[in-house]
């Protein structure tokens, strides 16, 4: 079995080094996060990073419940923000199990997945997890975490960015302007996310102005801190970076579109034998467990004075609900007369009506709720609007242009029985039936 796990190891090892080769940095062979002296940030005080010693005479209750080894491919964020070097210590030494860690970009991460080389992901790209798991490619997916991404820049910002609220509005300034910009450009979660923001601000960005670096996220911040450019990065990892001195400040934050939400999923084990599925179940089982969305929400605390990432497995919501749901808002925002917010209180006063959906399988359902047009009436849609974008709490978005949703009479702001919203759009997609919902925007 030794024999067999180095083996399979030193060939990921190799397929690892082809993937990232000439497009990102050399790779290191997946090492276990208590071995990993790459992470920047220092343990928080309540981690406890090394296994604790076992007894020379070991009873029977002591023994681990599972042993053997799991591959997990993972988004930089994760590692290069410290947060595995601080959790997994704790899976490994209650399980036995060793896990190997493969920190590249999300879109490499989902593609070692696709291709049986790992076991379990951890990624920050919805949109490319959810065609993951439609493909096939997964068997189960659960949120995990969250936290949100930042427009980083130069204190002498000659863009003028400072103190905006709208991605799209200070990239359209940074492009407009030709300052710098470093861009991921290694389909990563982070680069994914910039080119939405692009693409919703109509740019194609080119130009010497804009760099595509082709690494994570850890050398596109030196790069930028060195060029005094801007740059988008998720925040546990340019807090983690602060404490290494880099001089970019957060410029533009708080954008609903800017949420940046984790999710785990398990290889299909279909892919071959050496998929260790039950491993990866009992590790996403681990990490969604109350006790470790816990030390999620300490991670960072001693530092910072607050978390890097924001528990959001099911079992955190539904241990949270009585908090979570208390104040439950919807707003429509963007190119509107009047920006609205509603309670779920008053939104469930408005006129309402039910509408059907049937789903991917064939399934019909039935849904209560308040139209579309009727929410965008009362806002008044200003006439340069083409879009909408649809935002959930966890920062998922999906867009439509305004002309669909003006001729669907019904298209609706459903209701849920936990007290959040849902859109509910018969004859779309079902990237557009988005689950907490918090917000629209009319673009």
């Amino acid at each position: 079995m030794r024999r067999q796990a180095f083996v399979r190891t030193a060939a990921l090892v190799a397929l690892v080094f082809v993937l990232v080769t000439g497009c990102a940095p050399a790779v290191p062979p997946p090492t276990t996060a208590a071995e990993s002296t790459s992470a920047p940030t220092a343990v928080p005080a309540t981690a406890d990073p090394s296994p604790e010693p076992v007894t020379e005479e070991p009873t029977e209750e002591a023994e681990p419940v599972a042993t053997g080894e799991l591959i997990l491919a993972t988004t930089t964020s994760t590692q290069d923000s410290g947060l595995l070097e601080y959790l997994l210590p704790h899976f490994e030494q209650q399980y036995g199990v060793k896990v190997n860690v493969i920190a590249v970009g999300t879109g490499q991460a989902i593609q070692l997945g696709k291709d049986g080389n790992a076991d379990v992901l951890l990624v920050h790209a919805r949109s490319q997890e959810d065609a993951f798991m439609d493909t096939g490619d997964g068997v189960r997916r659960e949120d995990v975490m969250y936290n949100d991404f930042v427009v980083l820049g130069p204190a002498d910002d000659p863009a003028a960015i400072a103190g905006s609220t709208d991605a799209v509005a200070s990239f359209t300034m940074i492009a407009e302007s030709e300052a710098e910009f470093i861009s991921r450009g290694d389909e990563s979660g982070t680069h994914s996310k910039e080119k939405a923001i692009w693409a919703v601000a109509e740019i194609e960005p080119a130009g010497d102005w804009y760099v595509s670096a082709g690494q994570g996220m850890g050398a596109v911040l030196t790069m930028a801190d060195e060029q005094l450019a801007y740059t988008l990065s998720d925040r546990a990892t340019y807090l983690a970076r602060t404490l290494e001195g880099t001089q970019l400040e957060i410029l533009v934050e708080g954008d609903p579109v800017l949420f940046n939400p984790y999710g785990v999923i398990a290889v299909n084990p279909d892919k071959g034998e050496h998929i260790q599925a039950e491993l990866a179940d009992l590790f996403i089982d681990w990490l969604v467990s109350l006790p470790t969305q816990a030390m999620i929400a300490e991670f960072g605390v001693d530092q910072f004075g607050g978390p890097l990432f924001v528990p959001d497995s099911a079992a955190w919501r539904s241990a949270q609900a009585g908090e979570s749901t208390a104040d439950v808002t919807f707003q429509l925002t963007g190119l509107v007369d009047t920006e609205l917010v509603w309670s779920e209180e008053e939104i469930r006063a408005l006129d309402t009506i039910e509408t059907e959906y049937t789903n991917k399988d064939g399934e019909t359902s039935t849904h209560a709720g308040v139209p579309l047009i009727a929410l965008l009436d009362q806002a008044g849609v200003g006439d340069s609007a083409a879009a909408l974008v649809i935002v959930a709490h966890d920062g998922y978005s999906a867009q439509l242009t305004l002309d669909e949703v003006l001729q669907c009479a019904g298209c609706i702001l459903a209701f849920q029985d936990d007290g959040t919203f849902s859109t509910v759009m018969p004859d779309f997609p079902g990237n557009v039936q988005v689950r907490e919902v918090v917000e629209i925007q009319v673009q």
